[in-house]
């Protein structure tokens, strides 16, 4: 019925052709609009009109959002993870939902994880591995991470990519400047902020994201600047477990930073560990010249000895 009440409601306006939505891209965008709609957040999207909400609906509003950006898959996930970390610029209520796809993303079955493990890596799992946890650490909008024990007995944690994922995000994207045109057009919103110029680095970053490659060669030049400060680690990468889809590190125990944020426990120095964590990013940002890009809570972990480990 949602599908098409969208369909009408696009033939009777023009929404689609105003917006300038390419054919081969209908069907994304009435998924988006189904998604959206269902969710009571259709003024998001249909027309530009992004209406102002009422402060006591903002935590309800903020549930909606982070449910419909769970559906609507990695693209959109990974916008409300980075606008999880911008409570200067959301309120809170809507902030503290977000941040809840940092690692809380819907897990993939671990059927399809096997088959993007041993595709990629050209091998039967149990012929790689002495265990594989089928239950992931933790599930995030590029993919998600299971520990393993290699047949040496050493503890790695493994990242999976989505499958499917390249064709996806290339029509989000696209969609995505569509609707980034009309929101510059129509609102003063748009005419404010450099969205444009946002949305090309966010383009630039996912898609070099979707090559674990990449990662892996950036955790190994972060790591080689971080050896002179011991309270800094970065994981190994095991190239030989490791591909554009397939990314093998060393598994290092910790408290997970969101964990330590969202806790009552008065045993957490939270002030001590703030503090510390921002010397580290500061470090690597003004000393160093090499520094972690996306240091969200869910990268980050605590460690004994006052210790801090960059995913």
């Amino acid at each position: 019925m949602i599908k098409i009440t969208i369909i009408v409601f696009l033939k009777e306006t023009g929404s689609i052709k105003m917006f300038g939505i390419p054919s081969r891209h209908f069907a994304r965008y009435n998924e988006i609009l189904s998604v959206l709609i269902r969710h009571g957040l259709g003024y998001m999207i249909i027309s530009g009109n992004l209406m102002p909400m009422q402060e006591e609906n903002l935590a309800i509003v903020g549930v909606h959002l982070r449910e419909a950006i769970g559906e609507l898959g990695p693209t959109f996930i990974k916008i409300g993870q980075l606008a999880s970390t911008r409570s200067d610029l959301l309120p809170q209520p809507i902030v503290e939902e977000l941040a809840k796809l940092q690692d809380r993303v819907r897990p993939l079955p671990f059927g399809q994880i096997r088959r993007v493990v041993e595709e990629s890596l050209h091998a039967r799992l149990e012929s790689i591995f002495l265990e594989f946890n089928p239950q992931p650490l933790a599930s995030a909008s590029i993919g998600q991470v299971h520990q393993a024990v290699l047949k040496t007995g050493e503890k790695v944690a493994v990242k999976v990519q989505r499958p499917f994922l390249q064709g996806s995000v290339k029509t989000d994207l696209e969609i995505f400047h569509v609707l980034v045109n009309q929101i510059e057009r129509r609102t003063q919103w748009g005419k404010r902020y450099p969205i444009r110029m946002l949305l090309e680095e966010f383009s630039d970053t996912i898609q070099k994201e979707l090559d674990f490659m990449n990662e892996g060669r950036n955790a190994e030049k972060l790591a080689s600047f971080s050896k002179r400060h011991s309270n800094i680690l970065i994981p190994r990468i095991y190239w030989e477990l490791t591909s554009p889809s397939v990314l093998t590190m060393e598994y290092i125990s910790g408290i997970p930073l969101q964990q330590i944020m969202g806790s009552k426990e008065t045993s957490y120095h939270v002030h001590q560990i703030a503090v510390r964590l921002s010397k580290v990013i500061l470090r690597q940002i003004l000393l160093d010249g090499c520094f972690h890009a996306d240091p969200h809570p869910g990268n980050v972990l605590i460690l004994p000895g006052e210790k801090n480990c960059l995913y």
